[in-house]
C-alpha cells in the first residue's frame, strides 16, 4: 500500500501531501459532526502553507485536544503550552467544539484526537530530514487517514485538486528539486471545504 500512496503523490511537493491531508481532515470533521462550526480548526490548519514549519505547528497545537485540553483551565494551559500566547476568546471556541467529543483523559487517544494529531506527525516526520527519507513515513499518515475516512464511508478528497502542486521530478533527485520537492510558501486556503463556507 504504502508504494502505491507514493506513487500517487509521486510528483506533489510536500506541501501539496500536508494540504491532503488537511482535506481529509475536514471531510472527517464535517462528515461526522455537521452541525459544528469548524473554523477555528481550519484556521490553524491552513494558515501552515504560509509560514515557516516550526512555527506553524506552534500555531497549528492550539487545535490539537493533546495540548488545548492537557490542563484544566485557560490560565494553566496558556502558561504551560503556549507561552501566554493563547487567546482566551479562542481557548473557550476551541474547547467547546472538543468537550462533547473527547476528553482527552484516557491514555488510549480517540479517533478524533489522533485524526487532529496527524499533522503534528508529519511536523516531526520532515523536521531535519531529506525529502526522499520523509517519504515513506508521510504516505504512511496519508494512508492512516484515508482508511479512517473509509471506515465511514467518507468520500476522499479529489486528488486532482493537487496538481498546482505538481513539481518536474528525476530519479535521482538533483539538489534542486529536493528544495523543489518541499514546496513553496503559499495560501492554501481555497482547498478548504469549511473555510470558503466562511466566504
Amino acid at each position: 500500500m504504502r508504494d502505491n500512496t507514493i506513487n500517487d503523490f509521486y510528483n506533489i511537493t510536500m506541501t501539496g501531501r500536508l494540504c491532503y491531508i488537511f482535506m481529509c481532515i475536514e471531510r472527517y470533521l464535517t462528515s461526522l459532526y455537521p452541525t459544528s462550526d469548524w473554523t477555528p480548526v481550519a484556521e490553524k490548519m491552513w494558515q501552515w502553507t504560509t509560514h515557516w514549519w516550526d512555527e506553524s505547528w506552534d500555531i497549528y497545537s492550539e487545535a490539537v485536544p493533546e495540548y488545548i485540553l492537557e490542563f484544566d483551565s485557560y490560565e494553566e494551559t496558556n502558561r504551560q503550552n503556549y507561552d501566554g500566547r493563547l487567546s482566551k476568546n479562542y481557548y473557550d471556541s476551541v474547547t467547546a467544539l472538543f468537550k462533547d467529543i473527547t476528553d482527552c483523559d484516557s491514555d488510549n487517544a480517540d479517533e478524533f484526537r489522533r485524526v487532529l494529531m496527524i499533522p503534528s506527525d508529519f511536523g516531526s516526520i520532515c523536521d531535519g530530514t531529506s525529502f526522499k527519507a520523509a517519504e515513506p513515513p508521510v504516505a504512511e499518515l496519508i494512508e492512516e487517514i484515508e482508511c479512517i475516512l473509509h471506515k465511514h464511508d467518507i468520500p476522499l478528497p479529489d486528488k486532482t485538486l493537487l496538481s498546482r502542486f505538481q513539481f518536474e521530478r528525476k530519479t535521482p533527485l538533483s539538489p534542486d528539486e529536493k528544495n523543489l520537492g518541499w514546496g513553496d510558501f503559499e495560501n492554501t486556503e481555497f482547498l478548504s471545504v469549511i473555510l470558503d463556507k466562511q466566504n
